[in-house]
């Protein structure tokens, strides 16, 4: 199709039906890699599965820091006891130290 007054030939006809399928091959090539529904809708169940996960491990953290916590308590509990105990002890002892001694 050189010139606008002469009709197109076949090959004419053919080079553009060729250009197009070639157009359509393409177009055709970029649809086939984009994601689709089921694709979103396999990452959107498979980003739930890890949260859960992740949502389960910290929640056993927690508990894991709870009881830590609670061992220390218990612990300094117990200290504070005898640290009082020792309180009282000393004071008896130097009340009675204190004391007349009998010979």
């Amino acid at each position: 199709m050189d010139n606008k007054n002469n009709p197109a030939t076949k090959q004419d006809v053919q080079d553009i039906l060729e250009a197009v399928n070639q157009g359509f091959n393409e177009q055709a090539k970029i649809i086939a890699t984009m994601a689709t529904k089921e694709d979103f809708e396999e990452s959107k169940k498979e980003i739930l599965e890890s949260n859960e996960k992740i949502a389960k491990k910290i929640d056993d953290m927690r508990q894991e820091q709870v009881a830590h916590q609670g061992g220390h308590k218990r612990v300094n509990d117990t200290l504070l006891d005898h640290g009082n105990k020792m309180q009282n002890h000393k004071k008896r002892i130097t009340k009675l130290e204190l004391l007349p001694q009998e010979a």
